[in-house]
């Protein structure tokens, strides 16, 4: 498997952002769900002190006075009122703690008109009234600011409460004269006066969370930094052993072209051979007869040297293709076209395989010349045996070089007959032929496929009607 490693880093960093995001989602809905617990209790010991008062310490105080007169007279709301009382414990509490609530006690018929419930305290009263709910939680939207806000009805009035909430005749004087008769009178036994809640901005929240946030964040970034550093280690762990396959390919395919080109050298030696052959021969004739003038010795030796030449420029030729110092070299298109001929030449002729070469863009590139010229000639060589596999008699190969937008297009066409469908898109993986791998090693294509995308091309084949055309791109 081959790993495009800035395309996996791109994918774990989405992947890190779309974590990290549940994390604070999780850690906010988290903290949340804490707050609530913990307001849940504060809101249960609220209504415990209020029990307390209206159940126990009241009735005590009450008793204590003896008649009317000092039952009038001695109404104080700091040891008779359970909710200035509560107020005041939860105030003293507050002072303790770094999560800051916003505590109170609403009513839709209070005493004191600083706790008189508004719409939406009062449709919350309503419900608890009805015995719809026991508690009350949501997360409420005011000036476009979230808040936590969690309520709970405290009890029912009971007989006792009635002294201060019932007819206002009844209440002490003292108590009227605080908070007057207009509201907060003529409650019932078992009605439900008010209920308390905790109010709290969110951000509050989340600020007093943070180190958890923090920690959590800094461990889930060490853990995605030690993932990052694995998915390296992998990738360059894969990327040797691609280089390494790719290297063992490109040799295997080399020693392949090497075994053809042996058989080019032969074929393309005998013909000089022979008329050097014929050269000497007829020297020595001549020699024989005495008609070797001078004039006819200068003809035979340019002759021959002719030969020699072209037999040593074929050499050549063969010599630099196998040449392994051959990197970040400048050459002509023109030349890897008309060197890729000459190397195969021999071959061409044998099986009457006519080259037609077309350069339009004769562009100039940079690199292994040779790594181009083994891409011809793996391309050549295939269109060359599916000649003789089709029994085809008009061969015809045809090579372009042109310009396409912005983009050198490198075209190598044969009339050999079409590529079979069903596997023509595996003739670029490695070890896949459509001859027998017992004559072919499969690798040839693979091997242009490597070599054009390391100079960052593409290559791809098309079946015509009579034939395959390669097209080899390069942006300009």
């Amino acid at each position: 498997m081959k790993f495009n490693f800035r395309f996996i880093i791109s994918v774990f960093i989405l992947l890190y952002a779309v974590i990290t995001l549940v994390f604070f989602n999780f850690y906010k809905e988290l903290a949340i769900k804490d707050t609530k617990k913990e307001a849940n209790s504060m809101l249960n010991n609220m209504n415990a002190i209020r029990t307390y008062i209206e159940e126990v310490q009241r009735p005590m105080i009450y008793n204590l006075m003896k008649d009317r007169e000092t039952f009038d007279n001695y109404f104080n709301s700091k040891i008779l009122s359970s909710t200035y009382i509560s107020q005041y414990i939860y105030e003293k509490q507050l002072e303790k703690k770094e999560l800051k609530y916003r505590y109170k006690l609403v009513a839709t018929n209070p005493l004191n008109p600083i706790h008189k419930a508004n719409e939406f305290e009062t449709k919350i009263l309503e419900k608890f009234r009805n015995n719809e709910i026991k508690d009350y939680f949501s997360i409420l939207e005011e000036n476009g600011k979230s808040y936590f806000f969690i309520a709970k009805p405290i009890g029912r009035n009971k007989p006792n409460c009635l002294m201060c909430h019932g007819n206002p005749q009844d209440a002490p004087k003292r108590l009227l004269a605080q908070y007057g008769n207009h509201s907060g009178f003529f409650e019932k036994v078992g009605d439900l006066r008010a209920m308390i809640y905790l109010k709290i901005a969110i951000t509050d929240i989340i600020s007093y969370h943070k180190s958890s946030f923090v920690t959590g964040g800094i461990a889930m970034f060490i853990v995605f930094i030690l993932f990052i550093i694995l998915i390296y280690i992998i990738y360059n762990k894969d990327k040797k052993l691609e280089d390494r396959k790719e290297l063992l390919f490109e040799h295997q395919n080399r020693l392949a072209v090497m075994g053809s080109m042996i058989g080019n050298i032969s074929h393309q030696w005998k013909q000089p051979l022979s008329h050097l052959s014929s050269i000497l021969i007829n020297i020595e004739l001549l020699s024989e007869r005495g008609n070797l003038t001078n004039d006819k010795v200068v003809s035979k030796v340019n002759d021959a040297n002719a030969q020699i030449t072209f037999m040593s420029n074929t050499i050549n030729d063969f010599k630099n293709f196998f040449s392994p110092k051959d990197n970040n070299n400048s050459f002509k298109i023109s030349d890897i076209v008309n060197q890729s001929i000459r190397l195969l030449q021999a071959s061409l002729d044998r099986y009457n395989i006519k080259v037609e070469i077309d350069i339009q863009n004769d562009f100039t590139f940079v690199g292994s010349r040779n790594e181009f010229v083994q891409v011809f000639v793996n391309i050549i060589n295939n269109a060359k045996d599916a000649f003789i596999t089709n029994e085809i008699e008009n061969r015809v190969i045809s090579i372009k070089s042109f310009k396409h937008f912005d983009k050198t297009v490198i075209s190598i066409q044969n009339n050999a007959g079409k590529i079979n469908s069903l596997v023509f898109d595996k003739i670029f993986k490695p070890y896949f032929s459509t001859k027998d791998l017992s004559v072919a090693t499969g690798i040839g294509l693979y091997i242009c496929k490597v070599i054009v995308e390391r100079y960052k091309g593409t290559i791809q084949a098309k079946n015509l009607e009579d034939g395959v055309i390669f097209e080899i791109t390069f942006k300009s």
